[in-house]
């Protein structure tokens, strides 16, 4: 039982840092691979704020969230500002990522540097992470529901004609960003008061793959798509505990696949409830043809 609500809270967890990648990258387009930076600044200042500050626990995550959305700011900014887009915002990112984990890595006081931050109090639970979990995702949905959203989808479809029509692309970007950043935070947070130790290489350049395979897997234009393929991704480390070298190798086999088999991803460009109403007309209209072949051979 212990072992199964681990990876549920492991799973909550993954979905609350897939959300804004969802927003970011499923309806904005911006495909980022700094992902894992915005974990590792969310984790250590929540974690710094709660030990030496002795701010309560939820504050500090939410405080350590704040903090990694102003980063998503000040390297949004000069990037955006400067339109890079396509493989360029993706490397820009890549190495503000790394950046973050070299920081921490030679940062030694308060954080201790490459020993890693240790005696962080275990206090996310399985309830925590489900009540975060839920807030967020209704806060992502409405966002997604509302016409930002459908800027963002205009923007990542046709850009040119999306500022021509009045849209300003550089803020409706930065909220992705910055959105993206604050649940990325807010997840790291989290783990790392479950995790109790903060390492600069808990937080690498896989992580940034995994939230963005979740992305890919689950299908653009989808937020319920993304959050059930952040569920399989986080279970597959335990059922592939014995390939674990492997991992990577696995999920660029299965980008491969989908991409020729099923390139809107698992879950297509619609909610899992359409895509499930649209399997349950299909299981009727094979059951009436095997029936009605049934009546006249009788």
């Amino acid at each position: 039982m212990k072992y199964t609500a681990t990876v549920l809270l492991l799973a909550g967890i993954n979905m609350i840092a897939v959300s804004g990648c969802t927003v970011l990258t499923g309806y904005g387009g911006m495909f980022s691979l700094g992902q894992a930076g915005f974990m590792s600044i969310g984790a250590y200042f929540a974690a710094c704020f709660h030990i030496y500050g002795h701010i309560p626990f939820l504050l500090a995550v939410l405080l350590g969230a704040l903090v990694s959305t102003a980063a998503a700011v000040l390297i949004g900014f000069p990037v955006l500002k400067n339109k890079l887009t396509g493989d360029y915002f993706a490397v820009c990112m890549l190495g503000f990522g790394e950046a973050v984990r070299l920081v921490s890595a030679n940062f030694k006081p308060y954080i201790k540097g490459a020993m890693g931050l240790t005696g962080i109090p275990r206090k996310t639970t399985l309830t925590v992470v489900v009540i975060c979990t839920l807030v967020i995702l209704f806060l992502i949905r409405n966002y997604l529901k509302s016409h930002y959203g459908k800027n963002l989808i205009a923007i990542r479809q046709q850009e040119v004609a999306a500022e021509m029509m009045g849209m300003n692309i550089m803020s409706n970007k930065m909220w992705a960003l910055a959105i993206s950043g604050f649940t990325c935070g807010f997840a790291g947070a989290l783990y790392a008061f479950y995790a109790t130790t903060m390492y600069p290489t808990t937080y690498g350049s896989a992580k940034s793959t995994d939230l963005n395979a979740a992305v890919v897997f689950g299908g653009v234009n989808s937020l319920s798509g993304p959050m059930m393929a952040a569920i399989i991704l986080a279970a597959m480390p335990e059922v592939l505990r014995a390939f674990a070298m492997w991992r990577l190798v696995i999920y660029g086999l299965l980008f491969v696949v989908i991409m020729l088999f099923r390139p809107e991803g698992l879950f297509g460009n619609k909610e899992i409830a359409g895509e499930l109403k649209r399997l349950w007309r299909w299981i009727k209209r094979v059951w009436a043809r095997r029936t009605t072949g049934r009546k006249e051979a009788e």
